[in-house]
């Protein structure tokens, strides 16, 4: 049988091709897909862990701690170790009885419900399921005798967040909780966690919390076929420590103010006027970082609202404290603009109330102070000056000046919540801005904006940031602005030293002890007192106030809600900060 020719060479042609086509496949599957291979393998018999870093420590100005972590002893039972056949429920059965005669020898009641067991099961097998956190050390000797007698069980260590001094700078610290690390992990995605990180929430904590958080190391578990845990992994990285965070806060000054404020709903904050640094910030009510996870839901039903930081978040109308601000806008106003006819020399005369149309605004005063100069009207607190001076002004001079002061945005201290506040509102009215020049009407500040107001006119007109983050490296900070020159706010200055010599803050110099010995602090001051009326007869009472006098190391600002007056309610609280700082004396008997 003869086969032609062209038969053959089409057969041969064919094979040829079969074979080229095999060769190929077995390439792509033995060299092309090895790598995805080894994953998919890796994938099924591997876990990723995340081991977390510790977190860093947060420290006072003077390197006292504030903020630690400590370990914490737990008990965790290895479900891999109760193994059963038959379905994942006669595993949880078997791991369920075995809690329950563990907690029987412990004395310990239950915290891992069987639905507990089975979810981890389902999601987590290949890791420890933790049933007793942070044991006493009684317990855990008991644990450590009976051991071997509960296979299977664990006890492993983990990092608690801790505060040393309680409820002390709570506001400013904050507070944590647990989650994901943040962390790049490369292109390695970590699907399990043994402990999730500790992380800030709240305060200092929350907004440092990249700056605090520790490395994630990470290590590889081998698993079985059912995802069960084989071998206690290999470490492929390292966890690495956070850093530390040292505060600019003052111990002793932060005691003080806290203590001062002990009682009262209220805020407080001393500003170191040549920089800016935060030396004390308080708010009350207060809570305790150690103990806001057990009693959060307490927290939060509070009226008093414990955990609203005040100082930085609370809202409220400035009173008299802010008759400075009109009085430095009628100077730089009258710098500038030959037409405005007004000089701190000239008198307005105060019959005891202002009115503009219908609108009647009286002074604290009834009976008027009569024809007063700035000086002492800013003494005097006289509300009839400074209408009068207001309605010269207008809003733009006003709220120009306020703004410029910082009124009305955010500071930019470093903490989470920060309230901008607000320096006008619609409609408009000529009785608005009446009522704005003495602190009232549609006016809202912080306690810590006020401070930093508070700094400016003791510095002469330097805003500074301020900041909780001491970083001596950094060198000194320089003023996000500039007011005017130091000789504008030369009168107002003056001013507010007549209010503590003579004027309605006298209380912030002078204290009355025991059979009517009075004491003064050590150094001049100067400051001034404010009275917000917020309907419904309540008022929040203010006083700011700077110290010593000629070059000022020391700038506050206090509110009490619900007080009498800032000269009886606040002054006597701003009294006894300057005098744990500077101290006191004995004047008369």
């Amino acid at each position: 049988m003869r086969v032609h020719a062209g038969a053959i060479l089409a057969l041969l042609a064919l094979f040829t091709l079969g074979t080229a086509v095999l060769a190929a496949s077995l390439y792509h599957v033995q060299v092309d897909d090895v790598a995805d291979a080894r994953k998919r393998f890796r994938n099924q018999a591997t876990r990723r862990i995340s081991i977390p870093g510790l977190r860093g420590r947060i420290l006072d100005r003077n390197g006292g701690v504030l903020a630690d972590s400590r370990p914490s002893h737990d008990i965790a039972i290895r479900l891999e170790c109760f193994q059963r056949s038959g379905g994942w429920s006669n595993t949880v059965a078997a791991a369920d009885t075995e809690i329950d005669r563990l907690a029987a020898v412990l004395g310990l009641q239950r915290t891992v419900a069987r639905e507990r067991i089975a979810r981890h099961l389902r999601d987590s097998s290949a890791l420890p399921l933790t049933v007793w956190r942070d044991i006493d050390d009684a317990t855990l000797a008991r644990f450590s005798e009976r051991a071997a007698d509960f296979p299977g069980f664990i006890g492993t260590l983990r990092a608690e967040r801790i505060y040393p001094h309680g409820t002390f700078a709570a506001h400013v610290l904050g507070y944590t909780g647990r989650g994901r690390p943040d962390t790049d992990m490369g292109d390695t995605v970590v699907h399990y966690y043994e402990e999730l990180e500790v992380k800030g929430r709240s305060g200092v904590e929350g907004y440092y919390d990249s700056f605090l958080s520790g490395a994630p190391g990470e290590k590889i578990i081998r698993v079985d076929a059912r995802g069960f845990r084989q071998d206690d992994g290999k470490v492929e990285r390292e966890s690495a420590r956070g850093l530390d965070l040292r505060l600019t806060i003052d111990p002793a000054i932060q005691r003080t103010l806290e203590g001062v404020l002990a009682g009262v709903s209220g805020a407080g904050v001393v500003l170191d006027p040549r920089d800016g640094a935060v030396l004390a910030l308080a708010s009350t009510p207060v809570f305790n970082p150690d103990e806001w996870r057990q009693r959060y839901r307490e927290y939060l039903d509070d009226p008093a609202r414990p955990l609203f930081n005040r100082a930085v978040s609370g809202l409220y109308p400035p009173g008299s404290i802010f008759k400075p601000i009109t009085a430095m806008a009628g100077i730089l106003r009258a710098k500038v603009d030959d037409s405005f006819d007004w000089t701190p020399e000239d008198k307005f005369d105060c019959p005891g109330v202002f009115v503009l149309g219908d609108m009647r605004l009286h002074c604290w005063d009834r009976y008027g102070h009569g024809p007063l100069p700035l000086r002492t009207a800013i003494s005097r607190s006289c509300n009839a000056y400074f209408c009068n001076l207001g309605q010269m002004l207008g809003t733009n001079s006003l709220f120009g000046t306020a703004q410029a002061f910082g009124l009305g945005a955010r500071t930019g201290i470093g903490l989470n919540g920060e309230a901008a506040g607000a320096i006008y509102g619609t409609p408009w009215y000529a009785g608005h801005t009446c009522q704005t020049s003495i602190g009232q009407g549609m006016l809202q500040v912080t306690p810590l904006q006020m401070a930093v107001v508070c700094a400016a006119f003791a510095n002469g007109g330097r805003i500074f940031t301020p900041y909780l983050h001491l970083r001596e490296e950094a060198g000194q900070p320089e003023p996000v602005r500039r007011i005017g020159r130091p000789e504008d706010f030369a009168v107002v200055r003056e001013g507010m030293r007549d209010v503590v010599e003579t004027g309605t803050g006298r209380r912030i110099r002078t204290r009355e002890g025991e059979n009517r010995v009075k004491y003064n602090i050590k150094v001049p001051c100067a400051g001034k007192t404010g009275t917000a009326e917020r309907g419904h007869g309540r008022k929040d009472t203010w006083i700011i106030a700077f110290a010593p006098f000629d070059e000022p190391t020391i700038a506050m600002a206090i509110v009490v809600e619900n007080g009498e007056s800032g000269g009886k309610t606040t002054a006597p609280l701003a009294h006894m900060v300057l005098a744990s700082i500077f101290g006191e004396e004995e004047v008369s008997r």
